[in-house]
């Protein structure tokens, strides 16, 4: 008999202690003999020496673990913001989870952004307060903030003290008329026993349980320190008994999910998450330009061991070589069902540069291999220049690429101030055109639609003047030229139309349309003229009452907007959104104001026009059509070629 597959994640704000969980999950399920210390450096799951050196988890990590009749598939995830790409990805392929808190700093706002997505997700989620040895620690506090900052069907399942004498911790159970009470307070099946006074049996109690809980409703409790293995069985009891596995089969066809690409050891691995059906050895696929593609190996892990597989079943993670597939994409059949998570968006724009020039190759090389493992890196890479740059979420980021890049690839490489994304969009109505030796031309119009329409394409060039397999060609030049516009930053908000062009059944060639678009495009967008847009984030405080004042009179001259303002237990929840040019300093100014006791959380809600109308430039990728002549020199192209009144009548 098979046995039974789940997947399970342990999330936490930094430093909350989850890796240390990961430890003890694997030394009580017999995989390791003796736990790891993360101050120690030697834990399963922190594999490269940044993380081992820092004590902090910056790339998911996967280990398997037996528990009674199941294999769970544990992913360690990294519990810094600016690493949220990680976490994201692995959200989308849990069966449960475990959100890891502190009882001494209690919840911090990554721990809230986290919590935000698993709630979105309906992930089944139960809760640890970690670090109960410690001095200031207190389990009803942070429980009772538990329940104020993220919500009410969070309840305790156990009670957990501490003797301050001996600093030992107690543990008792919550008695089953408490357990009932708070789960009346959320579900009406129990509230109309409890009120009708009906008799509620064990049995009918746990179904309704684990209904609530599989649904994303309802949240246990735990408590305990894992540093020193107190509290941890019951943890493990609550994971077997509460948290489900994954869905059987559905159907024969193969389905996947790559969530993270690694490659460690110069070979290019695939982590796949099975969704339905089998994946063999040797199985080929068809790719987008319909190539076939082979799988060389499969990998599964025990523990954190690797063993060749020959196949991989529906629910299993799965290492395999040979697919060119990116990260987060679906490999073989997608029907449409499978819902990915998204909640990252990186910020911030960085160049990478190195002082020995004849390495900038062998730092390209390197940060596309990153770039291939985290595709929110956006790696540009200008050949001619030989200029790159990066995407990041957040300083430490680029501070830790730094590190990977001398770990792994011995490149010492400088990282410039990081600016904000910004991006561009039309202020009226341009066009542009283009020919090309005569026989092959287009023409373009763009127009400025309204905030948060993204970018749309259309062609009202009928097919008897530019044929198919052009038009195929134009939309997707299109495609990839508008990432950089005007001043280099990505166009939306815009409708671009192929209002002209021809080809010609003889004499017109692929190449040449390669060169008209980029020129006719880069004309439209210079004809309409350009103007920024600046990322707005929305977000929301959490203030103490006696500080509330203090967070208003800070955020006022911020160009926030407020929304509804409202109490919750004795804080203040204050929403609101700004431009986050104004709020870049403001976790830090709260955290001041309120002692630590206020927090923020935010997130990217769009983009709005640049209000001090500054141009913030970003520098340009590859091939530059700003510049008509060093862009025909870059492709090797004249400008004889362009723009030749044709002599037809």
């Amino acid at each position: 008999m098979d046995n039974k597959i789940m997947t399970l994640g342990i999330f936490a704000h930094a430093n909350a202690g989850k890796t240390t969980i990961t430890e003890q999950l694997l030394y009580h399920t017999n995989v390791k003999k003796s736990t790891g210390r993360v101050d120690h450096g030697d834990t399963t799951t922190d594999n490269l020496s940044v993380e081992r050196e820092r004590g902090i988890s910056v790339r998911a990590s996967l280990v398997t673990l037996p528990l009674k009749d199941r294999i769970v598939q544990l992913i360690d995830t990294p519990g810094h913001v600016d690493f949220s790409a990680e976490v994201e990805r692995a959200i989308s392929v849990l069966d449960g989870a475990v959100l890891v808190v502190s009882g001494v700093e209690g919840v911090e706002p990554q721990t809230q952004v986290i919590w935000k997505i698993l709630k979105e997700r309906h992930v089944p989620t139960l809760i640890f307060i970690n670090k109960m040895d410690r001095m200031g620690a207190d389990y009803q506090k942070t429980l009772q903030e538990l329940q104020s900052k993220l919500g009410n069907d969070i309840f305790p399942i156990v009670n957990v003290t501490k003797d301050l004498k001996t600093n030992t911790l107690a543990y008792e159970d919550i008695k089953i008329e408490h357990i009932i009470e708070d789960i009346a307070n959320i579900d009406d099946h129990v509230l109309e026993k409890y009120l009708n006074e009906e008799k509620i049996s064990r049995e009918w109690l746990e179904e309704q349980i684990h209904i609530l809980i599989n649904s994303g409703n309802l949240h246990f409790v735990y408590g305990g320190s894992a540093l020193n293995d107190d509290g941890m069985i019951r943890l493990i009891s609550g994971i077997e008994k509460y948290l489900p596995c994954s869905k059987n089969k559905k159907t024969n066809d193969f389905s996947g999910y790559v969530y993270t690409v690694k490659r460690d050891t110069g070979v290019r691995e695939l982590y796949v998450k099975v969704l339905d059906g089998e994946l063999h050895n040797r199985q080929e696929f068809i790719d987008e330009d319909g190539s076939k593609q082979k799988i060389r190996t499969v990998t599964k892990l025990h523990g954190d061991k690797r063993e060749r597989a020959d196949v991989l079943k529906t629910g299993e993670i799965g290492i395999i070589t040979g697919l060119n597939a990116k990260c987060g994409e679906i490999i073989g059949k997608n029907d449409g069902s499978f819902k990915t998570t998204t909640f990252v968006n990186p910020l911030f724009h960085t160049t990478v540069s190195i002082d020995d020039e004849t390495k900038i190759p062998e730092l390209a090389a390197a940060l596309e291999t990153l770039n291939d493992e985290d595709p929110d890196l956006h790696l540009s890479y200008n050949k001619t220049t030989g200029q790159m740059s990066i995407d990041l979420m957040g300083p430490l980021q680029a501070e830790i690429i730094g590190n990977m890049l001398q770990e792994r690839f011995s490149l010492s490489a400088n990282f410039s101030n990081p600016i904000i994304i910004h991006k561009e969009t039309p202020s009226s109505i341009g066009y542009g055109k283009t020919s090309f030796d005569r026989v092959s031309s287009v023409e373009f119009m763009i127009e400025p639609l309204p905030l948060g329409s993204g970018l749309q394409y259309e062609s009202k060039v009928s097919t008897d003047y530019l044929f198919t397999k052009y038009q195929k060609q134009i939309e997707r030049l299109v495609n990839m030229y508008s990432k950089q516009g005007l001043y280099g930053w990505e166009i939306t908000d815009a409708k671009i139309t192929l209002i002209g062009g021809k080809s010609d059944s003889v004499c017109s060639e692929p190449a040449h349309y390669n060169v008209a678009v980029p020129i006719a495009l880069m004309r439209c967008i210079k004809d309409a003229g350009m103007q920024l847009l600046e990322p707005v984030m929305q977000y929301e405080i959490t203030s103490p009452k006696e500080d509330f004042k203090k967070i208003i009179s800070a955020t006022s001259s911020m160009g926030v907007e407020y929304d509804n303002i409202s109490e919750k237990n004795d804080n203040y929840l204050i929403p609101g959104s700004a431009p986050l040019s104004n709020i870049l300093d403001l976790p830090y100014t709260i955290t001041r104001l309120t002692g630590g006791h206020g927090s923020m959380i935010r997130k990217p809600n769009g983009f709005v026009l640049k209000s001090d109308g500054e141009i913030l430039e970003r520098d340009y990728s590859g091939p530059d059509p700003r510049n008509e002549n060093l862009f025909l020199m870059d492709v090797n192209s004249s400008p004889d070629h362009l723009d030749r009144v044709s002599k037809r009548r």
